[in-house]
């Protein structure tokens, strides 16, 4: 039953998009067989009783209907992902967890970051953020968050007692700042653009460079960093061990504790951010079908993100970031020749994931962020360089640094130009725009 899950995700965010064929184009036809496949396993698995054997059938005449879809509709470029979705792989889904009710099959943990209750991966509460932490005592929960957001509005924790966690991360830009690159304490401009805080708990590496794992650990390098907060995490538990409201905050947080510690803080935080994935964009009320509210432009738009324009294969639906489906325990970094800036005569000196460690691929390889609020979140890239999403847009179209004629020895993005028109270059930025949360829709 599992395999059989993972493997509608897997075509979905995979196979239909073209990341597990990019040169060959057989993904369409591809599609069509894996799902066949999946017959021969819900047939070894039903049993012989009337529920049962109606809900094989549903199935059966899904998967029978995608794959003449699917041979009908092979042209990669064309294929209409949203319908195909939408119209088949949502169901499939939906019928393989009413099948699983049914026979009473046990659910599994093999794969702990999507619910096995979820009806489809687009689901409001599809994703687990428990799979993403460090050890079992860091598990979320609302009184965690609670007190992290008392945590992130509080200037405590830096050094001067002038900057808290929200100074850079502003809720109405969706946890961003809206500056190319931010301010340091001392006032000098720090090299790396702002991103955003939101969905930043469903990817395996924190930071543009991934130098940390989990948001523990971010919480602690930013707190410490003597450029963004110059703080103590130790100096500052002094100071709240002497407000009643916090003591009473951790309590309810950490019951079993009789102190304030260090983990506290940073799992407290770590659990505010946790909470900050809505999953209820326009792109979501449409893929779930609570709305039919999206244009055809837009639907284009889709199409073309998962198809032609190959975003998707290192923006991976649902989560439009580097975490990698179905398994989702891995998060990718990619090389994409950012230009320094808009002259776009030179690529951006800095070194990303090399500073880190130093191997010749990581030159230049920085995280793929969500794409998910893109439209609220400008400027782009690590450096802040593209101001609208048209200008991204523009960017890929041209086939990255590469494209544009710069020095970028180890280049991971295709440097083909990708021959969007202008009507398909507009369309993809429209559908981007529907990734935005409700509590960020643009004015």
């Amino acid at each position: 039953m599992d395999a059989s899950k993972m493997e509608v995700n897997r075509i979905l965010a995979l196979g239909i998009t073209g990341f597990d064929s990019p040169i060959a184009f057989q993904s369409v036809p591809e599609a069509a067989v894996s799902l066949t496949s999946l017959k021969t396993l819900i047939s070894k698995m039903s049993f012989d009783n009337p529920q049962s054997i109606k809900c094989e059938e549903e199935i059966t005449n899904l998967i029978d209907n995608a794959e003449k879809f699917c041979l009908k509709n092979t042209d990669f470029k064309t294929f209409d992902r949203v319908y195909f979705i939408k119209n088949f792989l949502n169901p499939i889904s939906k019928n393989l967890v009413i099948f699983q009710k049914i026979n009473k099959i046990e659910k599994s943990n093999r794969n702990s970051v999507v619910n096995p209750e979820a009806t489809s991966i687009f689901d409001k509460k599809a994703f687990n953020v428990n799979a993403f932490i460090p050890s079992e005592e860091y598990q979320f929960s609302t009184e965690k968050a609670d007190l992290g957001k008392q945590l992130f509005y509080d200037n405590s924790l830096s050094n001067s007692n002038t900057r808290s966690c929200s100074s850079c991360h502003n809720p109405e830009k969706a946890f961003t700042d809206g500056l190319k690159t931010n301010q340091s304490l001392s006032g000098s401009l720090l090299s790396r653009n702002t991103p955003t805080l939101t969905y930043a708990s469903l990817q395996n590496a924190q930071f543009w460079d991934m130098r940390q794992l989990d948001l523990e650990k971010q919480s602690l390098d930013v707190i410490q960093n003597k450029d963004e907060m110059h703080g103590s995490i130790s100096k500052a538990i002094v100071v709240l061990n002497t407000d009643k409201k916090y003591q009473q905050l951790f309590k309810k947080a950490f019951p079993k504790s009789k102190k304030i510690e260090e983990w506290q803080v940073q799992n407290a935080l770590a659990s505010y951010i946790r909470s900050l994935n809505a999953f209820d964009s326009k792109f979501d009320n449409f893929m779930r079908g609570d709305s039919n509210d999206f244009t055809v432009e837009e639907k284009l738009g889709f199409n073309l993100f998962a198809g032609k324009a190959k975003c998707a294969t290192c923006h991976f639906i649902p989560l439009f970031n580097g975490t990698v489906p179905p398994n989702f325990q891995k998060t990718e970094q990619e090389v994409i020749g950012t230009p320094d800036d808009k002259k776009r005569k030179k690529i951006s000196p800095d070194l990303g994931r090399y500073i880190q460690y130093q191997m010749p691929q990581l030159k230049n390889a920085f995280k793929t962020p969500s794409l998910r609020n893109v439209a609220v979140t400008a400027p782009y890239m690590h450096n802040g360089v593209f101001t609208t999403l048209e200008e991204v847009v523009d960017f890929y179209n041209k086939g990255g640094g590469v494209g544009l004629s710069l020095n970028v020895e180890n280049q991971t993005l295709p440097s083909d130009k990708l021959e969007l028109s202008p009507k398909e270059m507009k369309a993809l930025a429209a559908f981007m725009k529907t990734l935005t949360d409700r509590e960020y829709k643009l004015k």
